[in-house]
């Protein structure tokens, strides 16, 4: 079992793009690269676990996974990704998402180019003051310009083009580079141990057997095993 003892080796981060340019292909790719899963265990969408999600291949509501990830200079780091859903009808899940990551990956597929949702959740980081990885997806296709959308992203936002990584989420290509990118410009969570509990829940799942499991970020104090707690609000 792998346990982190600083808070400077936690990464958390969002992943955030227009829908099908490719966020739950990249969480695949992530967890297939640090080990989470083995090549055997892997499927397509292993995050999406709803009926309509896979039959439709899109994400509706946000799905968190804690990976381990040795970098270039030997650390171990956790980094918990949370993928959210593209379609606009589910921006809610988005923002709970952004209210408990510290950065965010803003994927763009290099067939597509800057869509709305990328403009709507590009702000929302903003909002959030999040730091923002730009990333362009699907550099493998044919289709792909990627001039065009480096462009596009250059007008979005702060964004030089230096800042701007380069990936095919379904090769696997690049996928190294942007591990160690969100290691080294996302920061660590703030707060302290020593401080009364505040945290914020951001997503609800139901289990037949274990009932009802809440996700939650801590931003000050510590829990342990077994602990009682009181919602304040609900």
């Amino acid at each position: 079992m792998n346990l982190i003892k600083h808070s400077n080796n936690i990464r958390n981060f969002s992943i955030i793009a227009h829908i099908d340019h490719g966020k739950s292909t990249l969480a695949d790719r992530i967890m297939e690269e640090t080990l989470t899963v083995s090549k055997r265990e892997m499927k397509e969408q292993l995050l999406d676990s709803m009926d309509v999600e896979r039959e439709h291949g899109i994400t509706v509501k946000s799905r968190t996974v804690r990976v381990f990830y040795e970098t270039n200079d030997g650390q171990e780091y956790e980094y918990n990704l949370i993928d959210t859903p593209g379609h606009a009808d589910f921006s809610y899940e988005v923002s709970k998402s952004l209210a408990a990551s510290e950065g965010v990956i803003l994927l763009v597929d290099a067939t597509q180019g800057v869509q709305a949702q990328t403009i709507a959740n590009y702000r929302l980081a903003i909002e959030n003051n999040l730091v923002i990885i730009p990333v362009i997806n699907k550099i493998d296709s044919p289709n792909a310009d990627i001039e065009k959308t480096i462009r596009q992203l250059i007008d979005l936002g702060s964004f030089e083009e230096d800042d701007i990584l380069y990936i095919s989420a379904k090769t696997g290509q690049g996928i190294k580079e942007l591990l160690e990118r969100i290691k080294a410009v996302i920061p660590a969570p703030a707060g302290s141990k020593n401080e009364p509990l505040k945290a914020l829940v951001f997503d609800l799942q139901y289990d037949p057997f274990k009932g009802v499991i809440a996700y939650i970020r801590l931003f000050e104090g510590s829990l342990n095993k077994d602990e009682v707690l009181h919602f304040i609000a609900t």
